[in-house]
């Protein structure tokens, strides 16, 4: 009787992995942050002195699968964003995506072996048009880092639009950066800066 609980058992455990599938934006998450752990590990040996590098591997790997236009939109605010040509919010994009990924390579160039451990998306829906995907970095030596991801379907596609590291919003943090030169001279200077900043970058 206790062979055949353990053979059931083992049999569901078995089907679970076979017909288990993550909901889409969870996927893409797994897929996009093991292809770039692949090409972190593959290139350790460079990634901590060479800095373009880095910054091509997550203008390839990550940026696709960024919501550009809606984080941009929510780092200047609304007002700013609608009293602003299509032509400078274009600018904006640009300049603060190079802004973005440079500070973001400069970050993974401490890399170290470090993995994620994300976790099921609660009540998923597919009807749904946002989600909220939790998720740890596990390092080697530290306590983990929590870090959630927030994601919008774009036609299918699952774009993250915002995520927060230990509670702390990248988009707000942004925002918070940028107000100054937004209230001095709105989004022309601050497309300025950007370009004088990402100088090199591009």
């Amino acid at each position: 009787m206790k062979r055949k609980v353990l053979v059931f058992f083992s049999l569901i455990m078995f089907c679970g992995a076979v017909f288990a599938v993550d909901p889409p934006p969870l996927a893409m998450l797994k897929d996009t942050s093991s292809q770039m752990i692949r090409e972190l590990d593959r290139n350790l040996s460079q990634i901590k002195r060479n800095d373009r590098l880095v910054y091509n591997l997550v203008n390839r790997i990550l940026v696709p699968h960024f919501a550009l236009a809606a984080m941009s939109q929510g780092v200047v605010g609304r007002e700013n964003w609608q009293q602003a040509t299509p032509a400078l919010q274009q600018q904006f994009i640009a300049e603060f995506t190079r802004y973005v990924i440079r500070t973001y390579s400069s970050a993974l160039q401490s890399y170290d072996g470090e993995t994620i451990k994300f976790y099921p998306i609660r009540g998923y829906n597919p009807s749904v048009s946002k989600v909220q995907v939790n998720s740890d970095i596990l390092q080697k030596d530290g306590p983990s880092i929590n870090l959630q991801y927030r994601l919008l379907n774009n036609g299918g596609n699952w774009l993250i639009y915002d995520f927060s590291v230990d509670g702390v919003s990248i988009v707000q943090n942004y925002r918070s950066q940028f107000a100054g030169v937004l209230r001095q001279g709105g989004l022309t200077k601050l497309v300025q800066q950007l370009q004088q900043r990402n100088a090199g970058f591009r």
